[in-house]
């Protein structure tokens, strides 16, 4: 981002005319922060990074999650009008994976026969581009399995029928590619194609990891066991209750007789 900017930051000023680039840029204030926590961190000796002031707006912790009837406007919505990404949202809100990790999904993760999907691996993006993309580990570097429902086995049965009637199917090749060009799909374009669903919707902004939280958020309220959703998320237990066990708006209460 210094590099993209190409100023130097030598005064305060310096460094405040950057931090409002960053804003005018629309990085997120959160973001903006942590530049300003590393320029501290690796040059404490340097007065120009400090007496910044980032205001961080404040949040609901329902902020995050999508309710059940904004999923399912979401999903009807996308079917219809973005059909080429339809598939890759629908398996999104229904294993909660990781950005890298869904954009890095192959054909050979797939088992039909144990209704699973394997995840051994991501398409994590270059430094050096938002768009090109190289292998690496999971986030943690350990496997796990995550379980794949009914309803998704047969949208991606669907989708592979698809893929091979235009030549797009390969057994160890991508799932998912980007309408135009066929390459691997990045971050950039599938916030495009998620930001103008929300907005057709008339559903608030929320950011792509917004559908991890939710998958994860919604299948801890339906009563599964902490530990059996932090293993499908590859999380440990005490970071997944402190991230994603966030209230849904659905509330069960205990009604005595």
């Amino acid at each position: 981002m210094v590099q993209t900017y190409g100023r130097p930051l030598r005064t305060r000023s310096e460094v405040a005319a950057f931090l409002t680039w960053m804003e005018d840029r629309g990085i997120a204030p959160q973001t903006r922060l942590g530049v300003l926590s590393t320029f501290r961190r690796v040059n404490p000796e340097q007065g120009a990074f400090t007496g910044h002031r980032i205001r961080i707006p404040s949040r609901s912790v329902f902020d995050d999650i999508l309710t059940r009837a904004e999923v399912s406007k979401i999903l009807e919505h996308l079917k219809i009008n973005e059909d080429w990404y339809y598939p890759i949202f629908f398996l999104w809100l229904s294993t909660g994976l990781r950005n890298s990790e869904i954009i890095g999904l192959t054909w050979d993760c797939i088992d039909w026969e144990q209704s699973e999907c394997k995840i051994t691996k991501s398409l994590k993006r270059r430094e050096d581009s938002n768009v090109l993309r190289q292998w690496g580990e999971t986030k943690n570097k350990k496997h796990r399995i995550v379980p794949l429902t009914t309803g998704v086995l047969k949208m991606l049965q669907e989708h592979q029928v698809l893929m091979q009637a235009m030549n797009l199917y390969q057994p160890y090749g991508l799932l998912f590619l980007t309408k135009r060009t066929r390459s691997n799909l990045y971050d950039a374009l599938l916030e495009r194609v998620w930001k103008r669903t929300l907005k057709s919707c008339g559903i608030k902004y929320r950011k792509l990891y917004s559908q991890r939280h939710t998958f994860l958020s919604h299948t801890l309220a339906s009563g599964n066991s902490p530990a059996d959703v932090a293993a499908i998320a590859g999380h440990r237990l005490d970071e997944l209750l402190k991230t994603y066990a966030k209230p849904t708006g659905a509330l069960k209460l205990v009604e005595w007789s």
